[in-house]
């Protein structure tokens, strides 16, 4: 866990003020119980706090269990990734994308509406750190998956069916209400082409040229071949596209909390999302792909197809339940052709993705202190043998689909 010293005790208590002052809270006290561990979180700190406190409407007892972001306030990581953008970005997603989709289910009475993201209670702008409020969802039985694994047939399916809802909104607000959409979008920046043009990140040339000799040794020259085209595959995402939607953004396993119906943790129930500060408008492909390539098991290879099937199904059905036809909005053609364009993206993201959850605990780097020493991004040996394991037989998967 995190230490939680008396300067985070005390900048906490500070943060919770306006929700206090909103909620309308009277003797209120603080608990502090943990926090995100190392690696859970490169851009920020995760602080748990219980809230117990007495409603001044109602004089009941009150607890609120929130999980606490705090963005890094380093200047040396302020120079090089644009966070202050990153978090409003997250923010924009919780105060207004989040509010707009829940009302225009509510307006159509969606039975089974999408709602996979913790509730947000307040956000707060400071001069050199961004603060997030939210609903621990550890409380609520959510569970983090194991980052060293993969996700397994039921779990792919669960968020891949889940992505397709939260792109359905997107369709259909598009369809049913185009001017409340496009203020949605326009308040969404796309930091990621920020930070690619920035040229300043930590690199992973390095990292890249491991690998191209891996698969070489290994006799994949075309594998090989392919892994030399990833660091350059930067600018594969276009918010003018015509089917683009407001997406996810860090579609990784770390960025996904799953509840089960069983104590033994075998009948999956549900899925949360997490971190928004990705989310932008741009192909629905740039979640899909991120999320496969970075999530599936080898195993999973061969139900490539089917989990996209899934996917689209799941947006035609509640497309359908919005009162927009898929069929005009996003065919099934237009989804594969998007595939073609945007898919490479997720093979950019899968192999860092996946360097970061194979890492031994003492590789594990804080990106604030990675930035700060100049260091390049990199791994032993060993955590990169696990890594070819791993994303060679989906790289293959890519090659053979014409992908890459």
């Amino acid at each position: 866990m995190n230490p939680i010293t008396r300067p985070i005790r005390f900048a906490i208590d500070k943060w919770l003020q306006p929700m206090v002052k909103n909620k309308v809270l009277d003797n209120y006290t603080v608990e502090l119980t943990g926090g995100a561990k190392k690696g859970d979180g490169f851009l920020g700190d995760v602080n748990f706090v219980e809230v117990s406190a007495k409603s001044r409407s109602n004089k009941e007892d009150t607890i609120y269990n929130l999980a606490i972001k705090s963005s890094k306030n380093s200047e040396a990581l302020r120079k090089i990734l644009p966070i202050k953008i990153m978090c409003q970005n997250e923010m924009h997603f919780y105060n207004k994308v989040m509010p707009t989709f829940e009302r225009f289910q509510g307006e159509r009475r969606i039975k089974a509406p999408f709602k996979n993201v913790p509730s947000c209670y307040d956000s707060l702008m400071l001069e050199d750190m961004e603060i997030v409020l939210l609903k621990n969802m550890l409380k609520e039985d959510y569970r983090m998956h194991d980052r060293t694994q993969p996700l397994d047939k039921e779990h792919v399916r669960k968020v891949a069916k889940t992505y397709g809802k939260l792109h359905a909104l997107s369709f259909a607000l598009r369809d049913q209400d185009p001017e409340v959409f496009d203020d949605l979008g326009n308040g969404l920046v796309d930091v990621l082409r920020l930070i690619t043009n920035a040229n300043e990140l930590p690199k992973e040339d390095g990292f890249f040229v491991n690998f191209h000799k891996m698969a070489e040794q290994q006799g994949e020259p075309e594998l090989a071949e392919k892994i030399l085209l990833l660091p350059k595959i930067t600018d594969t995402t276009d918010p003018t596209d015509p089917f683009a939607v407001i997406v996810h953004g860090d579609c990784w396993n770390n960025n996904y909390l799953f509840r089960y119906k069983d104590d033994q943790q075998t009948l999956l129930a549900d899925v949360c999302f997490l971190d928004f500060q990705f989310s932008r408008l741009t192909s629905p492909i740039y979640d899909l792909s991120y999320f496969i390539f970075s999530s599936i098991s080898e195993e999973d290879i061969k139900n490539f197809d089917e989990i996209n099937t899934l996917y689209y199904e799941s947006l035609f059905d509640f497309l359908k339940q919005l009162g927009s036809d898929a069929d005009q909005m996003f065919p099934f053609d237009e989804f594969m052709n998007e595939w073609r364009k945007y898919g490479r993206i997720g093979l950019r993201m899968m192999f860092s993705v996946i360097r970061n959850c194979l890492m031994e605990p003492n590789e594990i780097f804080d990106l604030k202190e990675v930035v700060e020493s100049g260091k390049e991004m990199d791994c032993s040996s060993r955590t990169l043998e696990r890594c070819c394991k791993r994303t060679f037989p989906l790289l293959q998967l890519a090659v053979d689909k014409k992908i890459i």
